[in-house]
């Protein structure tokens, strides 16, 4: 408890930016709009903000670059099942919720979302990284990369998988989650250095361990990367989710698109461990800068009615 106090990691979202609301009061000023952040990607429903189709993101990219993935109007409509294991997860989802990993078809079944869904190839590679796009006057930019480490329990040869769960401050909500997930070996005692990979999606409400890795930013992931945000309508703003098989070849520029945020993209290097709140605020605001410049000077194409209707019905 007294780490999800001093450590902002451990924060509601809303209590984390909390600060910004002024700042964000006084660019709508500036702006003319309470939603001129929609306007940094006018080729993207409420720019990428909500209630925005990742599956006609995706559609936009070669598929050299992206996982394999199918757009489902409904449950029922996949008659034939991919190979196991494969992603699920809603057209419309955000920060995570209800992407699963569904190795047969139990998990298929159990499956809860009925509509509007993808279904995504699980690419194995075993590093994903966010990174972090910007298009500044007519130049793409890479602002920053976030690093993943996915929850992994590694046995001493003394602690079970119990144990383990309820002593990490990382998946704490998720107690109940993994603890029906692995009921049948919950109280087991693994043999010394046997890994289980209790969390496959690389989420951090969901247990991963964000890291700064801007360091891997080079010219040949710069032009990778803008050859990519080209090739989807007017985006300028915001953050894709990719694998690749380490480090060094995402620096060359070889990676796999997993999924592409808009202009509601968080800098998730902040969660670096290393990061005081301080700078962490500083990069939130160095982002939500250029967010603002990216956006004052693009063309409103979105009803304010149906932004704040949709808004409303998030509220509400």
């Amino acid at each position: 408890m007294k780490r999800k106090i001093t450590e902002f990691e451990y924060w509601p979202y809303k209590l984390l930016y909390a600060p910004f609301v002024p700042y964000w009061i006084w660019n709508s000023i500036k702006a003319g709009s309470f939603s001129y952040f929609c306007r940094a990607n006018p080729g993207i429903r409420f720019g990428g903000f909500l209630d925005y189709s990742k599956s006609e993101i995706l559609a936009q990219i070669p598929d050299e670059f992206k996982a394999k993935t199918k757009f489902l109007k409904h449950k029922n409509d996949l008659t034939e099942l991919p190979d196991f294991p494969f992603i699920v997860k809603p057209d419309l989802g955000e920060r995570g919720v209800n992407v699963e990993l569904i190795a047969d078809k139990k998990d298929w079944k159990n499956y809860k979302i009925k509509e509007n869904l993808i279904i995504q190839e699980y690419i194995g590679l075993p590093y994903e990284f966010g990174i972090f796009y910007a298009k500044i006057s007519n130049q793409s930019v890479i602002l920053s990369i976030t690093g993943k480490e996915f929850l992994i329990f590694k046995s001493d040869g003394k602690t079970s998988l119990k144990e383990f769960v309820e002593s990490n401050p990382r998946c704490e909500h998720r107690t109940d989650y993994l603890s029906n997930k692995f009921k049948d070996d919950w109280e087991r005692i693994y043999p010394k250095g046997k890994e289980i990979l209790l969390e496959p999606i690389g989420n951090h409400n969901r247990g991963t361990r964000f890291f700064d890795a801007s360091d891997l930013i080079s010219d040949e992931l710069i032009k990778n990367i803008t050859k990519v945000a080209s090739m989807i309508k007017g985006f300028n703003y915001g953050r894709m989710d990719v694998k690749s098989e380490s480090p060094e070849a995402l620096k060359k520029g070889r990676f796999t698109i997993l999924e592409v945020n808009g202009s509601n993209s968080e800098p998730t290097h902040i969660y670096d461990s290393d990061y005081s709140l301080w700078k962490a605020y500083g990069e939130i605001k160095r982002h939500l800068d250029i967010q603002y410049e990216i956006s004052k000077n693009n063309p409103k194409t979105y009803s304010s009615k149906a932004f704040y209707s949709a808004v409303l019905k998030r509220l509400f």
